[in-house]
């Protein structure tokens, strides 16, 4: 069974990046072994990513990556792929398109293909509220980047 991406550009600006972070969500799902998966990607920029963030965790602020897990546990009944959930990606506050579009140093950034290893981790339920699970998860991120 295949695994299922589809990466919308909501900000004209990312169009360039959809196939490439459709690709490289497809690499992830295959190092951690995973089939029969569907995950939506959507790329926006610092508005719509500050709106979502405000609305979704409370926080007035932008950030790099949002992940919303399925609440309940969906399968299409026609190709039996397991819908997984939605990532927000916010390419302006990753360091790849930063550095590329300033031609400055991206102190404090993180590439985009970290954010998306993050991003699909967190809607195979991993987070990092507690110590203990950040450490698991930072384990898990060390070695998909390593593998990729």
């Amino acid at each position: 069974m295949t695994n299922a991406v589809t990466v919308q550009s909501i900000e004209k600006k990312f169009e360039t990046l959809a196939r490439p972070v459709q690709k490289k969500v497809l690499e992830i799902l295959a190092v951690l072994k995973k089939e029969g998966v569907s995950i939506e990607v959507f790329l926006i920029g610092n508005r719509k990513m500050r709106a979502l963030n405000k609305k979704y965790r409370g926080k007035d602020a932008s950030t790099n990556v949002l992940s919303f897990e399925e609440p309940k546990q969906f399968v299409h009944p026609k190709d039996g792929v397991q819908r997984k959930g939605e990532i927000y990606l916010n390419p302006d506050m990753s360091s790849d398109w930063w550095v590329k579009k300033s031609k400055k140093k991206a102190e404090g950034f993180l590439g985009i293909d970290f954010l998306l290893v993050h991003g699909v981790l967190h809607l195979f339920g991993y987070d990092h509220i507690e110590d203990k699970d950040a450490v698991t998860m930072e384990k898990k991120e060390a070695q998909i980047m390593k593998s990729l």
